[in-house]
């Protein structure tokens, strides 16, 4: 498990980001993951869950609303994680509908969800 934690954990974020599941559902499979992602040894996982355990806590505490939880979610997402067919939020918190897929940049022109090169 502890090899693909960091991959799992991405992924269900990019399914929360894409509009493809809730926050409540979000939440609800990350819970039981971060509780046990120290015991796994995967660096990279145990970074990322404590990332996401923060910025969840700075919106349950009325820190964020859910559209600056996002904002804040983006750069958690890397450029090797595709969404097909979703409605993928930008860092601009605007929206758009692909059937390609749609990968997540960041550079010198800016970040956020770009359609992937064919």
């Amino acid at each position: 498990m502890s090899s693909t934690l960091n991959a799992e954990i991405r992924e269900r974020l990019v399914r929360y980001l894409a509009g493809e599941i809730s926050l409540a559902a979000f939440q609800e499979w990350l819970v039981p993951r971060a509780w046990d992602v120290e015991q796994s040894g995967n660096a990279a996982a145990i970074e990322l869950a404590n990332e996401l355990e923060l910025r969840l806590a700075e919106y349950t505490s009325g820190h964020r609303t859910e559209a600056e939880l996002r904002e804040a979610l983006l750069p958690l997402v890397r450029t090797q994680h595709s969404v097909y067919g979703a409605s993928v939020p930008t860092a601009t918190s605007a929206s758009v509908t692909t059937r390609s897929p749609v990968t997540w940049t960041s550079g010198a022109a800016g970040r956020g969800f770009a359609a992937a090169p064919a």
